[in-house]
């Protein structure tokens, strides 16, 4: 059950991260600007290669824009694959260890205060490194 939640999210995610870079390269057509056409190509495989290393972890809970009410938060990130380890970021802060509970990484956060924030996660998958997209979230103490 819990494998079946993070393969939803992680097809979700990955969904509109495909859908939004068809939008922009649909804009800009070679006839019109060749020079450009050609950069945001190049944005977009490395955007698309981004998307598929990503796939194999994601941030389940804070949702994406959700707001934070209380002075504790646990933070948690699924995981499709047996990996190593899992850190987190906030606000591209320093790395920090996340613990292993119920099939979930989970990181608590305290001592926050009000105010927008960024969240990644990272991990290692066959050897590589790879990294959540940056989850935008907010505090309202």
């Amino acid at each position: 059950m819990v494998m079946a939640k993070t393969k939803k999210i992680i097809k979700e995610t990955i969904g509109k991260g495909k859908t939004l870079l068809k939008k922009k390269t649909a804009k800009i057509t070679k006839k019109s600007c060749p020079a450009a056409a050609s950069k945001t190509a190049k944005a977009v495989k490395t955007a698309e290669e981004k998307i598929k290393t990503s796939k194999d972890i994601c941030i389940d809970y804070p949702l994406n824009n959700d707001t934070v009410f209380c002075g504790h938060y646990c933070f948690r990130i699924g995981s499709l694959r047996d990996v190593p380890y899992m850190r987190v970021s906030v606000n591209g802060g320093p790395w920090q260890d996340c613990r292993r509970a119920n099939g979930y990484w989970w990181f608590d956060w305290w001592n926050f205060q009000t105010g927008s924030f960024t969240l990644e996660a990272c991990s290692e998958v066959d050897g590589k490194p790879v990294k959540t997209a940056k989850r935008k979230f907010k505090v309202a103490l």
